[in-house]
C-alpha cells in the first residue's frame, strides 16, 4: 500500500513505527486513497481529500500529511467551504430574505472569521458560524410560513418562535440585533435576552490549597495533567490559552526554566520545572503520535494541541478538579498580592480582567498606591 519510495514515503517509517490494531483498521478504510496517491494517479491536495467520502479517515489523513510536511497548512479551508455552502443553506429562504441573510453573512459573520489564523480556531469558529446561519434560516422561513417579512415581523412572531423546539436564543440574537439597527425589524420589538451563563464562585481557599498541595508532591500524577491543573490553580491561566501552549513557550537555561505566558518569562519552581520537560506526553501511539509535535498538550489529530473543553473534562475525571472556579480563585488571590502591571506582563492576563477581578474580592491595587502614600 505505501512503498517506501512513493510520493508519501515520510509516512513509511510513522506508520510502521504504530499500534498494529487500530493502525490497520485505518489503513484499511484508505487503502484505495492511500494507494493512489502514494502512487501518483491522484493528485495529493486539500481537494482530493474534500471529496473522500468518508469524513474522519480524510481528516486523519489530512493532519498526518500536514504534520508530515507533504500537505500545505490551509487554515482558512473550513472558511471556504461555509462560504461555498451559503447557497444551500438558505435555499428554504424566498429572494428577498436570502438576500438579507447573505448581507448580514457577508458584512458581520465572515469578516471576523477572516481574521483568524489557527486552524483550529477557524473550523471551531465555521462550525459554530454554520449553526448559526441554520437558525437564522429557519428563523426566517418560520416568518414565511405566515406569510410575513421580518420587517412585518411582530412581538408575537418573535416570541412564539423563542419559546418553540429548536430555538437557541443567543445564537439568534445577534442577527436581529443587526437587523434591527439596519431598519429591517420594527424598531419596536423586544428581543429576548442575551443569554447569560450560570456565574462562577470562586473555590474555597482550603480546597485550593489541597490540590495544589497534591500537585506540588503526587510524583504519580500524569505529566501533562499535573502541568496544566499547575497552570490554572497556581498561576490563573484560562484552558484555552493551556491548550495553546508549544515547546517554544518552555526555556530551559543553566538558572532554571522558564514559561512564556506574557511578555516576562515566568520561572518555574520545582517540581514543575522538571514535570514541563517531561512535555509532550503521547498518550496513543498511533501513527499521529511518531511524528513530532509542537504542542504542550497534543490532541488527536497530527499537529493539532486537545481542545479546551477535553482538557477540562480530562481534569475534572482524572483530578477531580473544577478548572472556572480554581482559576478564579487564583486570579482573586494574586489581584491582592500583585500589581495589575506585573500579573499582565508575568502571567498575560488582560488589564481589564485583573481590574474585574480585583473589585470582585475586594481589592484595589489604586486603594493601596493611596494607602501607601499617606
Amino acid at each position: 500500500m505505501l512503498t517506501g519510495d512513493g510520493v508519501l514515503a515520510p509516512l513509511h517509517a510513522s506508520v510502521l513505527a504504530a499500534e498494529p490494531l487500530t493502525t490497520r483498521r485505518w489503513l484499511t478504510r484508505t487503502r484505495d486513497l492511500l494507494r493512489d496517491l502514494d502512487t501518483g494517479r491522484i493528485p495529493l491536495s486539500h481537494d482530493t481529500l474534500d471529496r473522500f467520502p468518508q469524513r474522519r479517515a480524510a481528516e486523519h489523513l489530512r493532519a498526518l500529511l500536514i504534520a508530515a510536511g507533504l500537505l500545505e497548512p490551509d487554515p482558512h479551508r473550513s472558511l471556504r467551504r461555509l462560504e461555498a455552502r451559503v447557497l444551500d443553506l438558505t435555499a428554504p429562504l424566498d429572494h428577498e430574505h436570502r438576500q438579507l441573510a447573505t448581507r448580514w453573512l457577508n458584512w458581520k459573520v465572515l469578516p471576523r472569521l477572516r481574521t483568524l489564523d489557527e486552524q483550529q480556531r477557524v473550523d471551531i469558529s465555521a462550525r459554530n458560524a454554520t449553526r448559526q446561519i441554520e437558525q437564522v434560516v429557519a428563523f426566517l422561513a418560520g416568518l414565511q410560513d405566515v406569510d410575513r417579512h421580518l420587517d412585518e415581523a411582530t412581538q408575537h412572531d418573535i416570541d412564539s418562535w423563542f419559546a418553540g423546539p429548536g430555538a437557541i436564543r443567543h445564537v439568534v440574537r445577534p442577527f436581529l440585533t443587526w437587523a434591527r439597527q439596519n431598519r429591517q425589524l420594527p424598531r419596536e420589538i423586544e428581543l429576548p435576552p442575551t443569554y447569560v451563563g450560570q456565574p462562577v464562585t470562586p473555590m474555597d481557599t482550603e480546597q485550593r490549597w489541597q490540590i495544589a498541595r497534591r500537585l506540588i508532591t503526587d510524583d504519580t500524577l500524569d505529566p501533562a495533567d499535573r502541568i496544566a491543573a499547575a497552570l490554572i490553580v497556581l498561576y490563573a491561566q484560562p484552558v484555552n490559552r493551556v491548550v495553546a501552549l508549544t515547546t517554544d513557550d518552555v526555556t530551559v537555561t543553566e538558572t532554571g526554566t522558564n514559561l512564556a505566558l506574557g511578555t516576562d518569562a515566568l520561572e518555574l519552581p520545582e517540581p514543575f520545572a522538571t514535570v514541563i520537560r517531561q512535555l509532550p506526553v503521547r498518550r496513543r501511539a498511533g501513527t499521529a503520535e511518531q511524528l513530532p509535535t509542537r504542542w504542550l498538550f497534543p490532541g488527536n489529530h497530527a499537529g493539532t494541541h486537545i481542545t479546551q473543553n477535553a482538557l477540562a473534562n480530562r481534569l475534572r475525571r482524572t483530578l477531580d478538579i473544577q478548572p472556572r472556579q480554581l482559576r478564579l480563585a487564583a486570579a482573586e488571590q494574586l489581584t491582592r498580592e500583585i500589581p495589575p502591571a506585573m500579573l499582565a506582563s508575568i502571567l498575560g492576563l488582560r488589564p481589564l480582567t485583573i481590574v474585574r477581578i480585583s473589585a470582585n474580592a475586594g481589592g484595589s491595587w489604586a486603594n493601596y498606591a493611596a494607602d501607601r502614600q499617606t
